[in-house]
């Protein structure tokens, strides 16, 4: 029968000693006034003592519970004394949810298209799954991956899509690396997907100058001074995303080729990609100060690349000298922006150029699904891609 309760076992730490709280569980305080729960076990025929922890740490209620649940293992047979050995060294050799992402973002530096990619990754994991990072990898169930994911789930669904997946390639390694075993929990098909609230998603596009007008703003970007003006001018007729261009170096430019070539660390496909340059375009690097080979042709100063906003002020500079009906929107009454040019290209190319559609898909670097239809690309349309951006140049060029 008990024999302590907590006001009593408060009041012992005066007192040094062992008291008997039944069932062979023991509250032992020592002179310094500190005391511990001890377990008296009988394995296999012989004697011995196993810690609970200490006291206040460890409450008499879950003292209790502790030494009922390792007294009936060690009748059945098994030293619980082990089995807990056993487990410290399994969780020194096993890491943490966060260490084992730490390594497999590592990993990603080799393949990964941009050091913004990894850390886009770190910053996901380390925000979203703060509970989950000091745990080991191998205790990691659905609960925890859904009160990771589920309050950015509506508000957040893009950014909580991808913290899904990366937590799902996290564990994918875990298990690949042995540290962990059964069904990963953060699978979406035919697990979280019947858990997690549907969400309507909607599409929505960058803001991009409907094509007919793209001429007018051409002439009005012409009146603009400065670097920025001529990277976004550079990018509009490439029909490049935005990083591509104000990270490009002198070695990926051939004048001579009138080529382009971006490496797949920067292409969001990862594949290297050579772009045929227009006259105009040749013109714009032409005019820049020549670089070392690994200097970036667009540089704010000290050869640092501009930012995505440099482009983006040049367009607001535009807008804020126009009146407001004659503004460069998209149809929503968006104000454009520079990634918005790929698809203001990509509709010139289908409703104006009469260039086949693979061509302008090419073009932007899109992956295309048939594979005939790929190995027909590399073989045939880097000429045909050269004729459609001198022709959208040309379009660009002309006077509205």
């Amino acid at each position: 029968m008990s024999k302590l309760t907590e006001q009593k076992c408060k009041s012992l730490l005066k007192t040094a000693g062992k008291y008997g709280d039944g069932a062979n569980l023991w509250f032992v305080v020592s002179d310094s006034g500190r005391a511990k729960w001890v377990l008296r076990l009988h394995v296999a025929g012989k004697r011995r003592e196993m810690g609970l922890g200490t006291y206040p740490m460890v409450s008499l209620k879950q003292a209790r519970e502790d030494a009922r649940k390792h007294t009936a293992s060690a009748k059945g047979g098994t030293d619980p004394i082990n089995v807990r050995s056993a487990q410290k060294v399994k969780a020194r050799t096993t890491p943490s949810f966060g260490e084992c992402a730490t390594a497999f973002i590592d990993n990603l530096r080799g393949s990964s298209r941009n050091a913004k990619h990894i850390q886009q990754w770190r910053n996901t994991i380390t925000q979203y799954c703060p509970q989950m990072l000091g745990l080991s990898v191998d205790s990691i169930t659905q609960e925890h991956v859904l009160s990771a994911v589920l309050p950015i789930w509506k508000t957040k669904h893009t950014t909580a899509k991808r913290l899904l997946g990366r937590i799902d390639q996290v564990l994918g390694y875990a298990t690949a690396a042995k540290w962990r075993e059964g069904q990963n929990p953060a699978i979406y098909r035919g697990a979280l997907e019947y858990l997690l609230p549907k969400v309507r998603h909607t599409v929505r596009h960058h803001p991009s100058l409907p094509w007919q007008q793209a001429p007018i703003f051409w002439q009005t970007l012409g009146s603009q001074i400065g670097i920025g003006r001529d990277a976004l001018g550079f990018l509009a007729l490439t029909a490049a995303r935005s990083e591509e261009v104000r990270f490009m170096t002198w070695r990926e430019i051939s004048i001579n080729e009138r080529t382009w070539t971006v490496p797949g660390n920067r292409i969001k496909g990862g594949v290297t990609h050579t772009v045929p340059l227009s006259d105009f375009a040749i013109k714009i690097l032409e005019n820049q100060p020549k670089g070392k080979p690994d200097d970036i042709v667009f540089s704010m100063r000290a050869g640092k690349a501009m930012s995505d906003m440099t482009l983006g002020a040049v367009i607001k500079r535009m807008n804020n000298k126009r009146e407001d009906s004659q503004r460069f929107r998209d149809p929503d009454g968006r104000d454009v922006c520079p990634h918005g040019f790929r698809s203001t290209f990509r509709m010139w190319a289908a409703e104006e150029s009469g260039f086949p559609r693979e061509v302008a898909e090419f073009a932007l670097a899109h992956k295309l699904p048939d594979a005939v239809e790929a190995a027909y690309q590399r073989s045939t349309l880097f000429v045909k891609r050269a004729e459609m951006m001198q022709a959208w140049a040309n379009y660009l060029l002309k006077r509205g």
